[in-house]
């Protein structure tokens, strides 16, 4: 317990420190790029059916629906880990920022799924309903992951043109303890909530 204690204190630290900016920065982010997402939804059509259209075909692709037209949770949380792993995966390549684009096309959709919605007459209640019982755990998630692979490109950028000693070990030990206890965590909470809860409350409407 005293173990699990000192790695939480340690996690803290480290999401309050400079990681703690890059943070920040992609939630402020991710929330322009839905607004974004959005009104380019409401001014075109075209760009609202295409990402539904990809994303419904994503779904489809991942196994997530089962026969019976229930969610499974464990292929759910299993494919958002996947993704997470990759997206700070990316980090690794230096320069590029490649976790950006998983930040654009996430946060760009939920915003073209609300357009989705006001475009065809449906409630915004019901889109809040579909979306915040699990998002309101999956989305911290996602930004969290998000964020710790575009500090990972930041620290490999540094670290390419200054070789520092004894830098690179202790951050991955503090992304490594984020992800087991932030992203893990809230990603298994997520996927029981949008397996078992969502149903019921998007069933209400």
């Amino acid at each position: 317990m005293n173990w699990l204690k000192e790695q939480n204190r340690k996690t803290r630290e480290f999401m309050r420190g400079d990681f703690g900016d890059m943070l920040w920065m992609c939630a402020v982010a991710f929330g322009a790029l839905i607004l974004a997402g959005f009104v380019l939804g409401m001014l075109n059509e075209g760009f609202v059916n295409s990402f539904v259209q990809r994303f419904t075909a994503q779904v489809d692709d991942m196994g997530i629906i089962q026969e019976d037209g229930s969610i499974s949770a464990l292929a759910l949380l299993a494919n958002n880990l996947r993704a997470a792993f990759f997206t700070v995966a990316y980090g690794f390549i230096p320069f590029i920022y490649i976790p950006v684009i998983s930040l654009g096309t996430n946060s760009i959709l939920l915003g073209a799924f609300a357009a989705h919605y006001v475009r065809n007459g449906l409630s915004m209640l019901l889109y809040v309903a579909a979306l915040l019982p699990h998002g309101i755990f999956e989305l911290p998630a996602l930004v969290i992951a998000i964020a710790l692979g575009m500090y990972l490109c930041k620290s490999i950028n540094h670290y390419v043109r200054h070789n520092p000693k004894g830098v690179m070990l202790p951050l991955m030990q503090n992304m490594l303890r984020v992800m087991l206890l932030r992203v893990v965590p809230l990603f298994a909470i997520a996927s029981v909530v949008e397996a078992y809860v969502t149903p019921l409350i998007v069933g209400l409407f």
